[in-house]
Order: structure tokens, then C-alpha cells, then sequence
């Protein structure tokens, strides 16, 4: 049987695009095998700043300081101008700016398990004490011995 109608030639592909196109698969190849392999090595534990061994700042004025602002504190919760959580977010922040002008170490901007890596045992377990009155969705506590603890801690300070 014979036809009047011609076979087209076959597509021919032009070699730049076939080039792209290898270059894009390689291309994405090599960042999913390069951000894979970032996934898989384990984070470095960042050092947390060590204690200094010695301080040349005026402990006692410090201390002065922080010892009012917990008396300022008090005040506004007993006369009811602030609320409980309120109270132990302001107690939680001047112990943490008490270490940090006594140390020069961060603390504010550190975490629970961070402070705990610190090893100051007494700053650990105040922040530890206030973390649920602080962040609970209803705050419970007892603001008085919380407050107690942390003035005995400013006061022992070394």
C-alpha cells in the first residue's frame, strides 16, 4: 500500500538546552546532598561564659540596688498595682540584671537550661521556682517566700 503523505524527520533536541538541563538536575543534586549533610552533624554546644574569678566592682552598691528594686516590687503587689505574674516576671528580671552586673554574664537572655549550665545553684533554682508562676495560664505562687529567697540570695552573694 502506498501513501502520498512523508514521514517528518525526527525531533532533533539542541545540545544547549540539553546542557541546562543537566546542569539544573546536577545543580540540585548538590544541594539537597550539601543541606542533608549539614542536618545530620550535630550542633556544637555553645560555651556558656564562665564565672570570673575576680570582680572589681562595688559588690555593695550592687547589691543595694537590687535589694530596693525587690522592695519596690513588693510594694506593687501587696498595694495591688500589679498582678502576681507581673511580680514574679520583675523579681525574675532583677535577679538575672543582678548577676549580669555582678558577673557580666547574660543571664537575662538566657534560658533555664542554659542557666543551669552556669553551675549557680541558688540563680538555677530561683529561675526555676518563678519559670511556672511566670508562664502558667494561671499563675500560682507564693510570692513572699519567693521574694525572701531571692533577697537571701542577693545578700550571700560573693
Amino acid at each position: 500500500m502506498q501513501t502520498s503523505i512523508k514521514l517528518q524527520e525526527p525531533f532533533t533536541y539542541s545540545i544547549l538546552l540539553l546542557i541546562i538541563a543537566i546542569g539544573f538536575v546536577l545543580a540540585i543534586t548538590v544541594y539537597l546532598i550539601y543541606s542533608r549533610n549539614k542536618k545530620q552533624k550535630p550542633q556544637k554546644e555553645e560555651k556558656v561564659k564562665a564565672i570570673p574569678e575576680k570582680n572589681i566592682k562595688n559588690v555593695p552598691v550592687i547589691k543595694g540596688k537590687y535589694l530596693n528594686e525587690l522592695d519596690s516590687i513588693e510594694y506593687k503587689y501587696t498595694n495591688n498595682m500589679i498582678e502576681l505574674r507581673n511580680a514574679y516576671q520583675l523579681i525574675s528580671e532583677a535577679i538575672r540584671l543582678f548577676v549580669f552586673e555582678i558577673t557580666d554574664i547574660t543571664t537575662q537572655n538566657y534560658s533555664l537550661a542554659e542557666i543551669k549550665k552556669l553551675n549557680i545553684p541558688h540563680l538555677y533554682e530561683l529561675i526555676e521556682e518563678y519559670y511556672e508562676p511566670e508562664f502558667a495560664s494561671k499563675s500560682t505562687g507564693d510570692f513572699s517566700s519567693s521574694i525572701d529567697k531571692a533577697r537571701r540570695v542577693i545578700k550571700e552573694w560573693n
